[in-house]
């Protein structure tokens, strides 16, 4: 097996990977794996934009607070502290590297709201925030001597040594290669997990894969059972999962019914700006009330020209399927949107097993309790890359190699897999059984009768793994089993409702 050695392997080209490995290059030689293009992530979808204190009339203590709320209690208030007082500082950042966020006609920082937010403060560009940060962090990246991208680099696996991570066992896709990525520091940053759902605003790539690392190398995994769904995709057959930014309704957009009626201010005083979790469930209520295969979003009484100024992504996409949201009501639906959980993190991202950090929606620092407030996400990421690489710069160690022949090649005498068709019937069947069971609103029975259709799953799995030579849909499978049973054995062991976890007929 070929051996590639560096100071910092990154796993990862979202917002966190690129974040650190940017601030890493000043202390070497960084390598960027992504088993994608690099700008393929869930930080490209990502509409709404960064939580940050910045109007006279907000504080720190109001942005916590709507934090820890919006977590029900579960947060690490560490955690909670560190990012809300860091934000302003990672907004600065990302402006002088130059990011345009959109300005008021005062020339300040035009500030969003929503969902769960006492006030404005969502800095933003348009309603594609991610994409303009991410395109500004991969040129950066990019021009950058010492950050070399691997590209179609599937990380399959970590390799330890004496109890720490000595780096990752990394598949070229293209040249169907296996290469052990031998590093110092390695960063996990793999992004989130939604496709282990039926109906998910993630992109293909989010198939669990560095949760399902983690659990394979024994490092801790927490909250998994905190699952958010976001309360507004698009519903239309094609483009599923596309995302209604929360933002709309903060700009003033309503949840309604098919005849434009407003529901929810019979579920919460925030009416439809109220925490996600309460949202989506309050939809799921009136789909099956009113037994409707969605909802709606109803930004007609809206300015038709700041709309268009304002969300340009969104209403260019509906437009293009047929609905002009400045006329017509906005079909919508429920769907997996982030992991609260993931692998265990303090607050340098530090992960229980030694050289590892975790940054990002892979990880699990304690900010989101158990459920995520709006546009904390991406603040995360930036916050986290950023107390990482301060912990880094003071304890920076010489790098540990690891002989070839310790580690083994998967794919010793197995023959290749001729056709995909099983895979993806195992891969629908996993999604399915999320979606029905382990959803939006669970019962213990149901926890239950998904944990056995797993198991089986699981067998059918080992025998293809155990037969046949390894391909990215197979690697992806397998992560998507490892992390289904995650999010469900989590889920089965918490017996009453919290946050995102809600649970009926145990309370």
């Amino acid at each position: 097996m070929k051996t590639l050695k560096t100071d910092i392997l990154v796993l990862g080209s979202g917002i966190a990977g690129l974040s650190f490995a940017i601030k890493a290059a000043k202390l070497g030689k960084v390598c960027i794996a992504t088993k994608a293009a690099c700008a393929e992530s869930n930080t490209r979808l990502a509409q709404g934009g960064i939580a940050s204190v910045q109007g006279k009339d907000d504080s720190f203590k109001s942005h916590i607070q709507d934090t820890l709320t919006a977590g029900a209690g579960h947060c690490d208030i560490s955690a909670v502290e560190m990012v809300v007082k860091k934000a302003p500082k990672m907004i600065d950042e990302l402006y002088q590297m130059g990011v345009k966020f959109n300005l008021s006609e005062k020339n300040t920082l035009d500030l969003g709201k929503e969902g769960g937010h006492s006030h404005n403060r969502i800095v933003h560009v348009e309603d594609r925030s991610g994409m303009a940060v991410e395109n500004i962090l991969l040129k950066k990246a990019r021009e950058n001597k010492n950050i070399t991208f691997y590209e179609y680099h599937f990380a399959i696996d970590f390799v330890k040594k004496n109890k720490k991570c000595t780096g990752a066992i990394v598949w070229d896709i293209k040249n169907n290669v296996d290469i052990f990525f031998n590093s110092k520091i390695t960063v996990l940053a793999t992004g989130g997990a939604g496709q282990v759902y039926k109906t998910t605003t993630n992109p293909p790539i989010a198939t669990g894969d560095g949760i399902a690392m983690a659990y394979n190398a024994d490092v801790k995994i927490s909250d998994m059972e905190f699952v958010q769904f976001h309360p507004t995709s698009l519903f239309h057959p094609k483009a599923n999962g596309f995302l209604i930014s929360e933002a709309l309704r903060g700009f003033g957009a309503e949840l309604s019914n098919k005849d434009g009626k407003p529901f929810m201010n019979q579920y919460h005083e925030k009416g439809s700006l109220a925490p996600r979790d309460v949202v989506s469930r309050a939809i799921f209520n009136e789909m099956k009330k009113n037994k409707t295969e969605c909802m709606y979003l109803n930004a007609t009484l809206l300015d038709s020209d700041s709309l268009k100024k304002n969300f340009p992504s969104i209403y260019n996409t509906c437009l293009g399927l047929g609905i002009d949201i400045t006329k017509q009501l906005i079909p919508i639906i429920p769907a997996a949107h982030y992991i609260c959980g993931g692998v265990k993190t303090n607050l340098h991202g530090q992960t229980s097993l030694d050289r590892l950090f975790a940054l990002g929606e892979v990880s699990c620092t304690g900010l989101h309790g158990a459920n995520r407030l709006a546009s904390n996400s991406l603040l995360e990421g930036l916050v986290f890359a950023d107390a990482a690489i301060n912990f880094i710069k003071k304890n920076f160690i010489k790098l540990e190699n690891i002989d070839e022949n310790e580690i083994l090649d998967i794919n010793f005498n197995k023959k290749p897999l001729k056709t995909n068709i099983q895979i993806s019937k195992l891969e629908n069947k996993i999604r399915e059984t999320m979606w029905k069971f382990v959803g939006i609103v669970r019962k213990a029975e149901g926890l239950k009768k998904a944990e056995l259709i797993l198991n089986e799953i699981e067998k059918s799995i080992n025998l293809l793994l155990l037969n046949y030579k390894k391909n990215q849909e197979l690697i992806e499978l397998r992560n998507l089993l490892i992390t289904s049973k995650i999010i469900t054995s989590a889920a089965i062991k918490r017996k009453h409702s919290l946050g995102t976890h809600f649970i009926i007929g145990n309370q």
